[in-house]
């Protein structure tokens, strides 16, 4: 499965900056912690949620150039904002960097910044254990979001990509088709 811990520290800490390699052992702490509480496989968390973020530290044209060398498909908005390649770059780093050959550790990486409708338990945990996790900076629905993390965790996901799709909207920005369709997905079962 790729589980040495300490090799898997030692290689992010030569890859992250410091600031995102705290994150990443806050991510780890989290996932571990809500496995528990939902019945998840808490190794697996664990380290889907230490490596979540193992690409994080490329630039943008690094990304996009990294994930071609590696004919990783890029759609049209990922080609648009290249660091959300960092999800599929992580889990391709995961496998071939760091040992890990679990499809469903792969697949939380994978969608861990987009999500995806219909996400495993795995997903979901690592999506929100990245949203959650003790080093946030303080928002102003962090504290009822975290609460919903432990309590239920569908109700939670729909609250983290609501904010999320209401702050993009905000920016202008474009929301990505994978990001709405997780969003209508949650909506459409919770309601």
């Amino acid at each position: 499965m790729g589980t040495d811990r300490a090799e898997h520290i030692k290689m992010l800490k030569k890859r992250l900056t410091e600031k995102r390699f705290i994150h990443s052992i806050g991510v780890e702490y989290t996932a571990a912690s809500l496995a528990m509480v939902h019945g998840a496989d808490i190794e697996k968390a664990r380290i889907a949620g230490l490596l979540h973020d193992n690409a994080k530290c490329y630039t943008e044209e690094e990304k996009l150039k990294k994930a071609r060398k590696h004919d990783i498909p890029i759609n049209k908005f990922e080609e648009l904002n290249p660091d959300l390649l960092h999800g599929k770059l992580g889990a391709y780093y995961a496998r071939t960097k760091y040992g890990v050959e679990d499809k469903e550790i792969l697949d939380a990486i994978t969608y861990h910044t987009t999500g995806r409708p219909d996400m495993t338990l795995l997903d979901k945990i690592i999506y929100i254990a990245d949203f959650i996790e003790p080093n946030r900076r303080m928002l102003n629905e962090l504290p009822e979001i975290r609460k919903e993390a432990f309590t239920d965790i569908d109700k939670c996901l729909l609250h983290i990509i609501g904010n999320i799709i209401k702050y993009l909207e905000t920016k202008d920005f474009t929301v990505d088709d994978i990001t709405q369709k997780t969003y209508d997905f949650y909506a459409s079962k919770i309601k």
